[in-house]
């Protein structure tokens, strides 16, 4: 929060929660209170709070608290959230808040999260004139991306490619490296009078990785000393000669009784 006078600037994050402070109230009844809400470019406006109630047919209203110092809470913030907010005691204005909501969005595919794939990550302002143009705070405002150590990326092509499109609209666009995965990168706004008012990350967590590394068979360790056969195998070692020798013995028995047929056919044959 930064405040000039009596405007207040209130920089958050889309997604996130922040609070409007309502100031220097002759009173603390809430029912004398009115929040309206005034988007430029578009030219919104609406009432969000009515006598200290929230609005029932505002579109935030369910994402929409009042305090009990009759301060605003805004949930779950998205961009059609930024803009001016206006809390006024008695129809009279007493604090003007202006909020703007930092976003990152990407062009790259998922399938791009991999070593040698292309990242490309804008990090927009969405501010209470318009998103992205900072037009009405000229010089006040800076966007910066920065490492995971907190050190502003060099504008080095070899490794990293910045664009300033507005001066609240900066593009980083990088091939990722091995190290890259689960890395954040992180999008921060500094304003003239005050470091990191906000800042948003972004984490490159590869959904496939490759491993270069080649796949060696390693062959299977054995220890000296005596190799110890399974009980099966040792059962059938002793068990195939038995039976090898059993049915050996049966053959030649049959073979032996053959014979003693044959011989006895013949002298039957030469007595006749």
């Amino acid at each position: 929060v930064r405040s000039v006078k009596d405007s207040v600037f209130v920089y958050s994050r889309l997604n996130g929660d922040t609070l409007l402070p309502c100031t220097k109230l002759a009173s603390a009844d809430c029912s004398n209170i009115t929040w309206t809400f005034f988007r430029g470019g578009q030219v919104r406006y609406s009432k969000e709070v009515i006598r200290g109630q929230v609005n029932l047919n505002s579109d935030k209203s369910n994402r929409i608290s009042v305090m009990s110092n009759c301060s605003l809470v805004l949930h779950d913030l998205i961009v059609e959230d930024a803009g001016s907010y206006v809390c006024l005691e008695n129809q009279e204005p007493v604090s003007d808040i202006y909020l703007s909501l930092l976003g990152i969005s990407s062009v790259s595919p998922v399938t791009e999260l991999r070593p040698g794939g292309n990242l490309i990550l804008t990090c927009i302002l969405f501010t209470y004139y318009d998103a992205g143009s900072c037009k009405s705070y000229s010089n006040m405002i800076s966007i910066y991306w920065l490492d995971q150590d907190g050190k502003q990326l060099p504008k080095d092509k070899r490794r990293y490619m910045l664009t300033e499109n507005t001066r609240c609209n900066v593009t980083l666009a990088t091939t990722l490296q091995t190290e890259d995965n689960n890395r954040k990168w992180r999008c921060q706004v500094d304003t003239k009078e005050n470091k990191n008012v906000a800042f948003l990350d972004f984490k490159s967590s590869f959904l496939f990785q490759n491993d270069h590394k080649d796949q060696i068979v390693q062959p299977s360790v054995t220890k000296e000393g005596p190799v110890e056969l399974p009980i099966s195998r040792i059962v059938l070692c002793v068990v195939l000669p038995l039976m090898v020798c059993i049915v050996g013995f049966f053959t030649w028995k049959s073979d032996q009784k053959k014979a003693k047929t044959s011989a006895a056919v013949i002298e039957m044959q030469d007595f006749h």
